[in-house]
């Protein structure tokens, strides 16, 4: 069995704030949540793919790519 999560890289507002990250923070922010969830043993981390503008990975094979130098198992 493989255990792990995915996502689809949102940026959507910050409930108490309304503030909106920028793409390339969110991009920043998944790539370390891909290389945490190494570290912690998890097998897979999935990126799901969205052309629309409150969603920052529109290539889920470049996040993953540029997260893969960094981690051994993912």
């Amino acid at each position: 069995m493989e255990i792990g999560i995915s996502t689809f890289v949102e940026t959507t507002p910050d409930v108490e704030t309304g503030e909106v990250i920028s793409h390339a923070q969110r991009l920043r922010e998944v790539v370390e949540e891909i290389v945490l969830a190494d570290q912690v043993g998890l097998d897979v981390f999935g990126v799901g793919e969205h052309h629309r503008k409150d969603y920052a990975a529109s290539s889920p094979a470049i996040v993953l790519a540029a997260a893969a130098p960094q981690t051994r198992r993912i």
